[in-house]
């Protein structure tokens, strides 16, 4: 950022009332022969302002090649010194003078506390493309994500250097809307980002967890093919019931990956209910096969169908162990260590479905109370 001394808003109107018949003569003294010249006529068209910006941008398409330099230098110091007074003006509540993009959305969606807007200043300073892009539409939103998530990448592959809260909020917010087009390679990376420290200690912070869970739960919600698997286990990561959208919705098509549909069945297992019981039991005569362990003389597979019957289990409030999951390991994140699900052979598989479909008829011969 090119850094500028501050102009008073008193000098700026002062050199406005003259903005009008000096400008392009300004614009052309910037390739005056003598430097104190047009360094002085920098100086003055730097104070005029936005009022010079009609001017400035002719002259950045000027034949000189010093004047086209010194328009456009012009232009990035003076839009950021705006950029400046709208964000100092927004920070002392003066919300009609700002014009900052994306604040009516975010108002709407987010709210207006302290905490929303000192987030929302950290996503202007992180990400002010991002942000205008919102405004500009969800094509242009698609691809100014892309090219961003391109350059965080390249400069983690460089530094693994922490990318700021205000630029991972950013980008959560811009996707939010469900009309942005976000590329596999942009949403994976995105995802990753979502396990950064910095969300980490939002997402335990009592005064910004609620407008992080926010941001993150509207990402988490637009998780289907390729983007389920990631999105399902920052669901799990974060225990964020919007995982159940996806969830449910890649279990509702046989043709998602077993690895996808399988990520799927232990959202629900840690954030459903008996609810989704009737989905999981649609699962039980699928045998796609999910991992493979070695013990001693004996090979354990796991299937989804076992995933499922042992979800289903663990949604009734049983304990799949005493149903012959004899191996079974839970884990805090996601559940269950999938490679400890399996049987090492369809008898002791068949078994064990046989024992919970005993129990379920047992239960509903019991009369009711």
């Amino acid at each position: 950022m090119l850094l500028v001394p501050a102009i008073s808003r008193e000098c700026r109107h002062a050199a406005g009332a003259e903005a009008q018949v000096s400008t392009e003569a300004l614009v052309q003294m910037l390739g005056d022969e003598q430097f104190s010249a047009r360094e002085q006529a920098t100086t003055k068209l730097i104070e005029i302002g936005l009022e010079a910006k009609s001017a400035l941008e002719q002259g950045s398409q000027h034949p000189d090649r010093e004047i086209r330099y010194r328009c456009v230098r012009i232009l990035t110091i003076i839009g950021e010194m705006d950029f400046q007074r709208r964000l100092d003006a927004f920070a002392e509540g003066r919300d009609d003078e700002h014009g900052l993009p994306g604040w009516d959305h975010y108002r709407e969606s987010i709210g207006t506390s302290t905490e929303a807007r000192a987030l929302f200043v950290e996503m202007q300073k992180a990400e002010p493309d991002i942000m205008r892009a919102i405004e500009m539409g969800p094509q242009e939103v698609g691809k100014t994500l892309t090219q961003r998530c391109i350059q965080i990448q390249q400069l983690q592959s460089v530094a693994r250097q922490a990318v700021s809260l205000g630029s991972i909020a950013a980008m959560l917010f811009a996707v939010a809307n469900d009309k942005v087009d976000v590329r596999q390679e942009s949403g994976a990376a995105l995802s990753s980002l979502c396990y950064q420290p910095e969300v980490q200690n939002a997402m335990n912070d009592g005064s910004r967890r609620p407008i992080v869970r926010r941001l993150l739960g509207d990402w988490i919600k637009r998780g289907d093919s390729w983007a389920a698997f990631q999105n399902l286990s920052l669901a799990m990561r974060y225990d964020m019931e919007e995982g159940l959208v996806p969830a449910r919705k890649v279990l509702e098509n046989p043709a998602n990956p077993p690895y996808i549909r399988q990520n799927g069945i232990l959202a629900i297992a840690k954030l459903g209910d008996r609810s989704d019981v009737p989905l999981l039991e649609g699962l039980l005569e699928d045998q796609s096969r999910l991992a493979t362990q070695r013990i001693g003389d004996k090979t354990f597979e796991t299937r989804l169908r076992d995933v499922a019957l042992a979800a289903i289990l663990l949604l009734e409030g049983k304990d799949p162990k005493d149903f012959g999951f004899d191996r079974i390991q839970r884990n805090d994140m996601s559940v269950f260590v999938i490679a400890t699900v399996g049987f090492p052979d369809d008898e002791q598989r068949l078994q064990t479905l046989k024992m919970f479909q005993d129990s379920r008829a047992a239960n509903d011969a019991k009369p009711d109370p």
